[in-house]
């Protein structure tokens, strides 16, 4: 989960909106032969045309990682618009999020030459979500963990849980970081312990310790970005992970599902005496189902109950019923996260329990619902049908639901022949989209 503090995420959210706003501004193709040199020189449009349209094959090239790198020192203006401006600077960061995992060492190799904190933050935010297990990069990450900007910190240890390996070694070296005096860096660390849960028991006092820290975080990537996540809370969530081996956290969480603590606490530290409890007991599990079902006629209601539910699997069949009863809970983020949690507890009953979602009033939903089963490769022809009705419904404003459908359908490939005729129907749909219709005819060519 990538987190910082409000300033710092809040360019980031414009600069998402602002591409959206200024798609007018597109790659061309790089008319000269050599796309490094188009990096290195022109105006910043030019230059920003030369990234858009960097080849695919050229990505794998270590210069062109390390002179993107160089670019997001470049804060000339690509294009303005009603919220602010885009910058040569953030089209070569998103850019550099396409590389291949082995551009990782290139970009840390031009940390030095970038002039502030925040494009290093910026490069070493790429590496984590490119990176994977190097060693060399993990040595030249580590001396950005100590930084004394809190923001550059949080990130390099954000990259250095991407290119470390699952050893008890990292373990230990997570650990320390662990010792961090601000939040924000504790909760990135307690990310990357996350990964390693199985390796942990070195440091489960250091992490029980902090199920006594109420400090607020503020996660960029979450639900609602506005709202504080308490450490304490996330700290109960990786010990319910990590089982019977942090039984020494039993009291302290038992005092943290009283009703004067915040819900993803009592959410989570519930959720950690289920998993590290011989048998879950009763009381932690009813408020467990309690806790879903809150503030039923909320639309806006976010917690982590379904999720937290999920977490428990087979023994937690017994809130099948509350489960079944927030298909009715005004807030979509709650009903569209029963899916998974119908399949972590119930796998034999759970499509039959899912597939009333997929008529949901929200289209969000019936979107999350369709990617849910697609990613667990469900080829029933009930589940087809469902397919079948959301691109039926398709109303010629928005792309989804029906964009997933079809996007489902055609990674069934020859499995979802039935659904060929509403698809034909669709393809000749005058008010679909030209990138809607490109699937679609994709879609037909994979399934036949």
């Amino acid at each position: 989960m990538v987190l910082t503090n409000m300033h710092a995420y809040a360019p980031t959210v414009l600069l998402t909106i602002g591409l959206l706003l200024c798609d007018h501004v597109t790659a061309q193709e790089t008319e000269t032969g050599n796309p490094l040199a188009s990096l290195k020189s022109g105006s910043a449009q030019d230059i920003a045309t030369a990234i858009s349209s960097l080849p695919n094959d050229t990505l794998a090239q270590s210069e062109i990682a390390r002179q993107l790198t160089l670019l997001l020192n470049d804060e000339r203006t690509v294009v303005e618009h009603i919220i602010g401006r885009e910058t040569v600077s953030e089209r070569a960061w998103f850019k550099l999020l396409d590389l291949p995992p082995a551009a990782a060492t290139s970009i840390l190799k031009e940390l030095p030459k970038l002039e502030t904190d925040r494009t290093r933050a910026k490069a070493l935010e790429a590496v984590s979500r490119i990176g994977k297990p190097d060693r060399r990069a993990y040595e030249m990450i580590l001396p950005f963990c100590t930084s004394d900007d809190v923001y550059l910190r949080s990130r390099a240890i954000s990259a250095l849980d991407a290119v470390a390996d699952h050893t008890e070694e990292s373990v230990l070296k997570f650990g320390k970081l662990l010792l961090d005096p601000d939040p924000m860096v504790k909760w990135t660390v307690l990310d990357a312990l996350d990964k390693r849960s199985k390796l942990i028991d070195p440091v489960i006092p250091e992490v029980i310790k902090l199920l006594d820290d109420d400090s607020d975080v503020y996660i960029a990537v979450s639900r609602d970005f506005m709202l504080p996540e308490k450490l304490r809370g996330r700290a109960a969530r990786l010990l319910a992970k990590t089982g019977p081996d942090a039984s020494d956290a039993i009291p302290k969480l038992k005092t943290l599902i009283g009703p004067d603590h915040n819900k993803n606490v009592r959410i989570w530290s519930a959720t950690a005496i289920c998993k590290i409890s011989e048998s879950p007991p009763p009381e932690a599990m009813d408020l467990l189902g309690q806790l879903l079902l809150d503030d039923m006629d909320r639309e806006f209601v976010q917690n982590d109950a379904p999720e937290a539910i999920a977490q428990l699997g087979p023994p937690a069949r017994g809130l099948l019923d509350s489960l079944e009863r927030a298909k009715k809970h005004a807030s979509a983020q709650i009903r569209w996260e029963l899916v998974d949690a119908f399949f972590a507890i119930a796998p034999d009953t759970a499509v039959s329990r899912s597939i009333p979602l997929m008529e949901d009033e929200d289209e969000l939903v019936v979107e999350t619902v369709i990617k849910k089963f697609s990613s667990r490769g469900i080829s029933e022809p009930r589940v087809i049908a469902a397919y079948i009705r959301a691109l039926e419904k398709h109303d010629g404003i928005f792309d989804q639901p029906a964009s997933s459908a079809v996007h489902a359908l055609a990674k069934l490939g020859s499995d979802a022949t039935a659904a060929v005729r509403a698809l034909e129907l669709l393809a000749k749909d005058p008010s679909i989209s030209d990138t809607l219709k490109e699937d679609v005819d994709l879609a037909l060519e994979r399934i036949r």
